[in-house]
């Protein structure tokens, strides 16, 4: 498995460096054309410049991450270098876990460099003396709990999202050969994936209560806890139990099914 994720860092080294140029390029611009402005307007509108910069990094980082997701797959699956990875003594659910913890591990460095850049900026801006930081260490239990539930859900839920692009070209692979219209048909599969697990998560929801009518408007404190603390198990144990279930078939299909 350590020798599959070094292989994955490996192949990607170019395109981090590169990624990684351009961000502290548009970094150094962003921050030029902030001390262009005016100081008397860039004191009243840096709030909005500020949220304007994170949002578009954000969307920024969203598509680049969702890009390296799909090709992390798709370029062993479509091209010929694909034969050598599966030619190794490594099975298909070793390779399949390699690059969903690669996708995870990505995740983690996508989201620490994105808070480094927001927090810098902040601080650029004069918009935060980081007195945050010291106050979360005043959160109570349940507070610390909620936070930890919902990070489990993020991590299950990048691993869903992962699994479920891999299963489309597993698909694919397994029923079509030298079909054209690669991406369509991929795309396709990939719609209709979601669409069951679209029902799934209704079926669910329907069977467990855990509909949007739990988080109405209530002053009971206690009331709204116990809702959001019972629909984020739920989706812990929907996402984990979908990631097993798509993992699994995926696997098979890597190891078993697929012409390359």
């Amino acid at each position: 498995m350590l020798k599959l994720l070094k292989f994955e860092f490996l192949r990607k080294k170019t395109v981090f460096l590169v990624a990684c140029i351009m961000i502290l390029l548009g970094e150094a611009f962003a921050v030029f054309r902030y001390f262009q402005i005016d100081e008397s307007v860039r004191y009243f509108e840096n709030g909005n410049i500020f949220a304007l910069f994170g949002g578009f990094l954000a969307f920024l980082f969203m598509i680049l991450y969702l890009i390296d997701i799909i090709t992390l797959l798709r370029q062993d699956m479509f091209k010929q270098e694909g034969y050598m990875l599966f030619m190794t003594p490594f099975n298909g659910y070793q390779i399949l876990g390699a690059k969903v913890l690669f996708a995870l591990l990505e995740g983690f460095f996508i989201g620490l460099i994105y808070l480094l850049f927001i927090f810098g900026n902040a601080k650029i801006m004069n918009l935060t003396d980081f007195e945050f930081i010291f106050d979360l260490g005043g959160l109570d239990a349940n507070e610390i709990w909620i936070i930890i539930k919902i990070l489990v859900l993020g991590i299950f839920s990048v691993i869903d999202f992962a699994l479920t692009i891999f299963l489309s070209f597993a698909l694919f692979k397994s029923i079509f050969t030298d079909v054209r219209f690669k991406g369509p048909i991929t795309f396709g599969i990939f719609i209709v994936i979601n669409y069951f697990k679209i029902k799934i998560s209704d079926l669910v929801s329907s069977l467990t209560g855990n509909g949007s009518a739990m988080f109405y408007a209530t002053t009971n404190d206690i009331v709204f806890n116990s809702n959001l603390h019972l629909s984020l198990n739920i989706g812990i144990v929907y996402s984990l139990v979908m990631s097993a279930l798509l993992f699994a078939v995926t696997g098979y299909l890597l190891e078993n099914r697929i012409n390359l």
